[in-house]
């Protein structure tokens, strides 16, 4: 059974009850089905065969819509943003080999806008929305592609076929695409149906971007279990707690940092969110603190850290916070990880490959039927990141997170950073490579290094750009708006420092520890 099969027959199973909710308007599965069964033959139609669609926007119907047409046509999805760098996004498409955009009309036709402005009009072969398509060089046309006809079922897959491909940040400034099966979504799926007891009718928040993968569960898992997906206004997502109390939602699902600063606003007030039942934070480290104010903030509710980079199919590991562990010795205070996944397994290695002694700490290692099929188009890359050992006489593969962790004295995995320089901007990652690699084709820069100012939780609370060269505020604004097409600007420093010369190590290499010492000063020193 392949992911469209498993969604087709829940879609049946509760076909009368409400799919999504957006806004004011309720769409029922049985409607949902039958936009998507329509996107599904026009993709037919137009020969899209077990290839990459790009999925265009989110948070309107036609997006929702455009996710499952994409599955039940047998193809696989990748999001992309309207409003995202075009460069960025004409990478992706040729990456990816997307000849069909699908999604709300006026969002697939804003993404249209910008390839015409690029001289790349014909990019793509055509767009799609639940009532309309466009195909290359014409007009928006209402209704289906000619000759689609009705689908009355989802294309039957394969279990290593692939359901969607998500791009994040390499380290040479060109993005990764990770490769995840319907297979690995749908081992996701029974291990988190088997941790969550929730009756069909539950109304599950929609807060993800389509591009953080967290977005897979709030879909899914959803709708695999008949229940409503609320999606949160794009104005309600910096502090929900209307949207969650006027929504009677059972499941929460988001970064921590949107928890922290509810805390702060004041948001957190004693039994604040009664309906909840599961709260689920992912994408950053989890702070203890919050996690208690929520905690009292929702009362029947489970109070969940969960963890697993894309590569991993969303979630490999859990933690449960419980209030017996306000006084527990965690390091930076960091709620853990907790344990793996059903079907997963998780190790600490040492830097030579090893299995560490209990309590010590080393890089976090996972395998199991959730790992994924390695990089688009990099097969060196895979081959570095998706290993075996010889300490594992089954022949697994095992994916090597770049994390540090290791195993308390409870027996729950706690995160302590990563490896490399791979850091989280407000849940999402990315390489402080890529951020490099998009300021320095500006000719105005010299030696350019960024680094990573953190938080006594580990969060990053400020990226500061060092150079050798001078800027003034006029080439501040020039180098913004020139960054602004291929980074997005939530990656932009926050302010750069000018240097007569770089620190370097004994190594030869930049002392980039020198500089982040520097950038922990306050910036009119």
């Amino acid at each position: 059974m392949g992911l469209g099969a498993l969604l087709w027959d829940a879609a049946n199973r509760h076909a009368e009850r409400f799919a999504l909710h957006i806004g004011q308007e309720r769409t029922s599965y049985a409607a949902l089905t039958h936009s998507a069964l329509g996107i599904a033959a026009s993709l037919q139609r137009l020969g899209a065969r077990s290839e990459a669609v790009g999925i265009v926007g989110q948070r309107k119907l036609g997006s929702y819509a455009g996710v499952l047409g994409i599955v039940y046509a047998g193809c696989h999805y990748v999001p992309l943003k309207p409003k995202a760098p075009p460069e960025k996004t004409r990478a992706l498409l040729r990456a990816a080999g997307i000849r069909f955009l699908v999604g709300d009309e006026a969002d697939v036709r804003e993404l249209q806008a910008q390839f015409q402005a690029l001289g790349d009009a014909s990019l793509v072969q055509a767009g799609i929305a639940p009532n309309s398509f466009c195909l290359a060089g014409g007009d928006w046309q209402s209704g289906q592609v000619q000759g689609a006809g009705p689908m009355h079922q989802p294309v039957a897959c394969e279990p290593q076929s692939l359901a969607y491909i998500l791009f994040t940040s390499g380290s040479s400034g060109t993005p990764k695409g990770v490769k995840v099966s319907h297979a690995n979504v749908l081992a996701y799926l029974r291990a988190i149906h088997s941790l969550w007891a929730l009756e069909p009718g539950f109304r599950a928040s929609q807060f993800h971007d389509f591009s953080f993968d967290p977005s897979v569960s709030d879909l899914f898992t959803t709708w695999s279990l008949g229940g409503e997906l609320c999606v949160v206004p794009e104005a309600e997502l910096i502090a929900p707690a209307h949207f969650i109390r006027r929504s009677e939602l059972q499941v929460w699902s988001s970064v921590p940092s949107i928890g922290t600063l509810m805390h702060k606003l004041g948001m957190l007030k004693e039994g604040s969110f009664s309906s909840l039942q599961i709260s689920r934070f992912a994408g950053e480290p989890l702070p203890r603190r919050m996690a208690q104010a929520w905690q009292i903030a929702a009362p029947a509710s489970t109070v969940e850290n969960h963890y697993g980079p894309t590569e991993a199919t969303i979630d490999v590991a859990r933690h449960v916070y419980g209030p017996g562990e306000a006084a527990l010795a965690l390091e930076q205070d960091i709620v853990p990880i907790g344990t793996a996944f059903p079907g997963m397994e998780i190790r600490v290695i040492d830097s030579a490959g090893q299995p560490v002694a209990p309590g010590a700490t080393g890089q976090i290692v996972f395998k199991g039927p959730q790992v994924s099929q390695g990089y688009l188009g990099d097969p060196d890359k895979t081959q570095a990141a998706f290993v075996r050992f010889d300490w594992d006489r089954s022949g697994a593969l095992w994916y090597q997170s770049g994390d540090l962790g290791f195993v308390n004295a409870q027996g729950q995995m706690e995160c302590l950073g990563r490896l490399d320089h791979q850091i989280k901007v407000a849940g999402r990652r990315v390489e402080i490579g890529e951020i490099e690699a998009a300021l320095a084709r500006w000719p105005a820069l010299s030696d350019l290094v960024v680094v990573a100012v953190k938080d006594a939780q580990g969060q990053v609370k400020e990226l500061v750009g060092f150079t050798t060269g001078e800027l003034s505020a006029q080439d501040l604004a020039s180098l913004k708006k020139s960054s602004a097409q291929s980074l997005d600007a939530i990656f932009f420093p926050k302010r750069f420092v000018t240097l007569a010369q770089l620190p370097y190590a004994v190594s030869g290499k930049v002392d980039r520890r020198a500089l982040l010492d520097i950038a922990r000063q306050p910036a009119s020193a």
